[in-house]
């Protein structure tokens, strides 16, 4: 995507995408608009909560809060796409952020530390141009080492 090609000749997915972007940024005004009324979601099972418990826009919006909460100057971009195959949009994303405390829990590192987190999401739009799936693979585990959280065990 190149930041030269004006808004309105943008395609409708890759529009979605920087609402996505603005959504997981704080503003959660974007949740209503780019959030079907019903959810599915399909993300990593250690350090997430359950996604049964994720299935409306105030419901993943509290979520997104939630993440937030334990950064400063918290900020994601996207780094590759956003891409298109039919009802799909995929795109790989980079978060950047000061952690202060809590998430995650029993996290030993000082408050303060930097942290960036990688990740691509695959979301599925419903007949309304609408996110009605959620994928999610992420390096989180690599910010629990940075943080000195524990592990999973086997």
């Amino acid at each position: 995507m190149t930041d030269t090609l004006p808004a309105e000749g943008l395609r409708p997915q890759t529009v979605l995408w920087e609402k996505w972007m603005e959504l997981w940024n704080g503003n959660r005004d974007r949740a209503e608009e780019i959030l079907a009324d019903e959810l599915t979601l399909h993300i990593p099972q250690y350090g997430m909560p359950d996604p049964a418990a994720l299935r409306t826009p105030r419901q993943f919006t509290g979520w997104i809060d939630a993440f937030r909460s334990s950064f400063t100057d918290a900020r994601i971009r996207t780094a590759l796409g956003p891409f298109v195959d039919g009802d799909h949009v995929i795109a790989r994303w980079i978060f950047e952020g000061t952690w202060q405390s809590g998430r995650p829990a029993g996290a030993t590192a000082a408050p303060g530390t930097p942290v960036t987190l990688r990740g691509a999401d695959v979301l599925r739009l419903d007949e309304r141009g609408r996110i009605a799936e959620y994928w999610l693979s992420d390096d989180l585990m690599d910010v629990y080492v940075r943080l000195g959280a524990p592990l999973p065990t086997p």
